[in-house]
């Protein structure tokens, strides 16, 4: 493992020093392509007129959603205030009911099995929340700079460059709503991206049928099915002559057996025979060694590891789409949920915005990190 991860480390950064070499030796700039450290940036004309035709095309729905969106972005600035707080209250004082949070960081935090998913996510979170800006600023008028593609280490995404000078002397309607676009527009796509999950077995059915069995999506070291050969992706149909048509059934069936009992597994590579294992924290339970995922039965020339790949991204786009949506909204700058706020109060004092401004940002920057250090000091380092 450690060798896989020095060689794509080494070809990544092989490529990023290759392309960084082109771009000064034929001047990419004046193409709008820009290389540095670990990020490359594209400015394309195409993404501003199809930004612009959308916005005229449909101003009035614009309008509406953008008005929609400043009271659910307000609701989400009291959510996530009480929520950091209410957080760190727990952490400290009741530790059972608290969240841990934790950076999301290649490598450390995040494993490289889930880093695909991530970055699949946030590609999502980004354009969503890109667009949106954009959309809401062309909508009232403000006109768009640039627009483009990024990749910045190892996420894909998409940005806009809305006239901040224009945006600045905009009434401020059109700030609430331009500000309010992105974690509105991330929470709206959250909910769509949900509703494939919760329904994950019919939004796969064109495709897909089953569950008919267990997908291996992942063998324990040392466990019975490793020492009796069997691999990631094989499936599972029978146990001892009883079909296995999903993980519940599995899980229904090994409640009933007990450690060093020998099973008779078949799969789509033959027969396996394997001796169930007792679980590390329970002695009494027996475990098989493998990770299982409901198997679907492609019903065109697909992959059958798909649905696994699929379910994952589905899931973390979720979970990063709401929590990045409520956690732009917390007003500490530079951040979205800062900007409303700043808004808000500079339409009354430009210097009273700016003191509020200091102020919030320091206190929740210490709430941020002082949650961030007691779910360290609480649950050790969280790895996803």
């Amino acid at each position: 493992m450690m060798n896989e991860i020095v060689v794509v480390a080494s070809i990544y950064f092989g490529v990023m020093a290759l392309l960084f070499i082109l771009s000064k030796l034929f001047n990419w700039e004046k193409r709008g392509i820009t290389v540095g450290p670990l990020f490359l940036i594209l400015k394309t004309s195409y993404l501003n007129k199809n930004l612009e035709s959308i916005s005229r095309r449909g101003r009035s729905i614009w309008r509406i959603m953008g008005n929609i969106g400043v009271p659910i972005a307000i609701g989400q600035m009291v959510y996530i205030v009480y929520f950091m707080s209410q957080n760190l209250f727990n952490l400290t004082y009741k530790t059972s009911e608290a969240a841990g949070m934790v950076l999301l960081l290649p490598g450390l935090t995040i494993s490289l099995e889930t880093l695909p998913y991530i970055v699949v996510a946030l590609a999502v979170v980004l354009v969503t929340h890109e667009s949106a800006h954009a959309l809401a600023g062309l909508t009232d008028g403000v006109p768009l700079k640039s627009a483009g593609l990024f990749f910045a280490f190892i996420i894909p995404g998409g940005f806009v460059e809305l006239d901040e000078e224009h945006l600045e002397r905009s009434p401020l309607s059109t700030k609430l709503r331009v500000y309010s676009a992105g974690s509105s527009a991330n929470l709206a796509a959250w909910t769509l991206v949900t509703l494939l999950f919760i329904n994950f077995t019919a939004t796969l059915s064109p495709f897909y049928e089953g569950p008919s069995g267990i997908l291996v999506s992942g063998i324990v070291p040392g466990g019975g099915a490793s020492d009796a050969g069997l691999a990631k992706w094989d499936v599972i149909y029978s146990i001892n002559g009883q079909p296995i048509k999903s993980v519940d059934e599995l899980s229904k069936f090994m409640g009933k057996v007990q450690p060093g009992v020998a099973l008779s597994l078949l799969t789509d590579r033959g027969r396996f025979e394997i001796v169930t294992k007792p679980h590390p924290q329970d002695p009494a339970r027996a475990l098989i060694g493998i990770y299982p995922f409901n198997y679907y039965s492609p019903k065109y020339l697909l992959p059958k590891e798909l649905p696994y790949h699929l379910y994952y991204a589905e899931y973390w786009t979720s979970v990063l789409l709401v929590w990045i949506a409520i956690f732009n909204m917390l007003p500490l700058y530079p951040l979205d949920g800062d900007k409303v706020l700043h808004s808000i109060v500079s339409s009354r004092s430009k210097d009273a915005a700016k003191r509020v401004r200091i102020v919030s940002s320091i206190i929740f920057t210490s709430i941020v990190g002082l949650n961030i250090a007691m779910s360290f000091t609480n649950f050790g380092l969280i790895r996803v």
